[in-house]
């Protein structure tokens, strides 16, 4: 496990180039234009943590722009390592995006004197959470087993396939089943939020264990 922190902190620096004040600026510009008139944090939040969710691909990137995965086999730093630390360094990159979101969220709106309403930024906040989580658990075996240049094009896939599964059943079952389908799997989620909390962890958490083992194998089987 100490391997795999310091290798997260490789990933880390090996990112610091791009994290810069004038893209923190940019990202807090455009969080006040979409906050501004707006009584819900969503869209702002949505739009701070996709950033986390993009400087995840950036290690692999670099990594084989400068051929560093050969790099690390020639300091005997394990594969399993290297996946292990990149799926830490996926998750930190998701969780300090929210808890930044969280924060210039609470900042804008005391700013703009409009009313912050905590628990629906925090529920906002774990549910991009795990919407990128999802798609990462995705994309990471792709860039594993591909590379960065030749995954790109696969690793969107999921953000084309969820409006074009939308499309798709709605057109097979009608726009009024689906409302009304959605409208009643609403109605429990709202009625067992400790179900669905309960529901989510155990998905997420399987969701992880595939992709991370799938991860492993591909990996391994790569030649530097």
């Amino acid at each position: 496990m100490n391997r795999a922190l310091s290798f997260v902190k490789l990933d880390f620096i090996t990112i610091k180039p791009y994290i810069t004040w004038k893209n923190l600026l940019i990202l807090t510009a455009v969080a006040v234009i979409m906050t501004w008139g707006n009584s819900s944090s969503a869209a702002a939040v949505g739009f701070i943590m996709v950033f986390g969710a993009i400087y995840v691909s950036y290690p692999f990137a670099v990594g084989e722009k400068n051929g560093i995965d050969a790099l690390y086999v020639t300091l005997s730093i394990g594969r399993n390592t290297v996946v292990l630390g990149r799926y830490l360094f996926a998750l930190l990159c998701d969780l300090s995006a929210g808890a930044l979101a969280f924060v210039i969220s609470l900042v804008l709106f005391t700013a703009l004197k409009q009313v912050f309403n905590v628990g629906e930024t925090l529920i906002t906040v774990l549910a991009i959470f795990g919407v990128y989580s999802f798609i990462q658990a995705f994309q990471l075996p792709i860039f594993f087993k591909l590379g960065y240049a030749k995954a790109k094009f696969f690793t969107y896939l999921p953000f084309i396939g969820w409006p074009l599964a939308v499309f798709l059943l709605s057109s097979l079952f009608g726009k009024g089943q689906m409302l009304g389908a959605l409208s009643g799997v609403i109605a429990w989620l709202t009625g067992n939020p400790l179900a669905v909390v309960l529901i989510a962890a155990i998905v997420w958490l399987l969701a992880m264990i595939i992709s991370y083992r799938l991860s492993i194998a591909f990996y391994k089987k790569r030649d530097f």
